[in-house]
């Protein structure tokens, strides 16, 4: 259903503000809630955003190790049990789950004599 227009019909354009600073005066707040916040709360506020953060990604780091150890275990399993050749993909996927998992925990494991994870020290003198 289309209409048409008639001759008597007029279209009219509202035409309103231009721009509004809103913008500005939410950038103006946020400058000023952190020239007075960050001075004198800045420091605990990092350790605590820190420490959430660490938990977060210790979770997300013990599903890896969980999923990739599983998703491993099952794919060597079933090449052993099928007898045919290794599941290449989930293989792959299980190892790469188990390596962020240790870089995510701070944990070390071994896989074919290469250590996988952990806090590797520098080089050099101690």
């Amino acid at each position: 259903m289309s209409r048409y227009k008639t001759k008597n019909e007029r279209t009219i354009i509202v035409v309103g503000k231009r721009g509004s600073h809103k913008l500005y005066w939410l950038f103006l707040g946020i400058l000023l809630f952190l020239v007075v916040f960050v001075p004198i709360y800045g420091t605990t506020l990092r350790y605590d955003v820190s420490i959430t953060l660490r938990v977060i990604f210790s979770v997300f780091g013990d599903l890896c190790l969980t999923f990739g150890g599983v998703l491993t275990a099952l794919s060597i399993l079933f090449s052993i049990l099928s007898r045919r050749k290794i599941y290449l993909k989930s293989f792959i996927f299980g190892v790469v789950l188990l390596w962020i998992g240790a870089f995510l925990t701070d944990s070390q494991f071994s896989f074919f004599g290469y250590l996988f994870g952990g806090n590797n020290p520098d080089p050099g003198y101690y």
